[in-house]
């Protein structure tokens, strides 16, 4: 059987909406071996919306959802999302504009009266407006791909480590 078409097996099962033969099918395939029966069960499990926490599954509770960590883990991810946007938009900008000092006209009395400076924009704002988009999207996955293969605990304890290193070579101010 095809893998699509256990999916919709699956989800017609789920949700009630299977005909007689269809459950007559299912009933089959689900006696057929023991991955079968333990793909149903994450699969029902996951239906009727249960996460994983502590490694069993339990519905989530409310307190659970809006704990401090996992609060402050929002806020953190924002905040460098944020971070990440605003360095994005500010790096297109800069690469696309450039500031020149305004020509000698009627506006500064041919010059007389002091010249200012113009950004001049060599691509037009649509097209800005969309390489920022394109980076930042690209900038905040390889971040996101980052925090979600814990690199940067690894990062964290290197930089501990050394910091700890610096600390015991120091000599005290005493023994000089």
């Amino acid at each position: 059987m095809k893998d699509s078409r256990i999916w919709l097996m699956l989800s017609k099962h789920l949700s009630g909406d299977s005909t007689s033969q269809e459950s007559e099918v299912f009933l089959k395939w689900l006696n057929e071996n023991q991955s079968n029966k333990d793909l149903f069960d994450k699969t029902k499990k996951l239906w009727e919306g249960l996460e994983v926490i502590d490694s069993h599954l339990r519905p989530v509770t409310l307190l659970e959802r809006f704990s401090k960590k996992r609060i402050k883990d929002f806020i953190i991810k924002k905040a460098i999302g944020n971070f990440i946007g605003f360095l994005v938009g500010m790096w297109v900008t800069l690469m696309f504009s450039h500031h020149v000092l305004e020509r000698k006209s009627l506006k500064n009395l041919f010059g007389l009266a002091g010249r200012k400076k113009v950004v001049v924009n060599d691509a037009p704002e649509w097209l800005q407006g969309l390489l920022s988009i394109i980076v930042g999207f690209i900038a905040l996955e390889l971040v996101n791909h980052f925090f979600q293969t814990k690199k940067h605990l690894i990062v964290r304890d290197y930089i501990l480590m050394i910091y700890r290193t610096k600390i015991k070579r120091q000599p005290e101010v005493g023994n000089i």
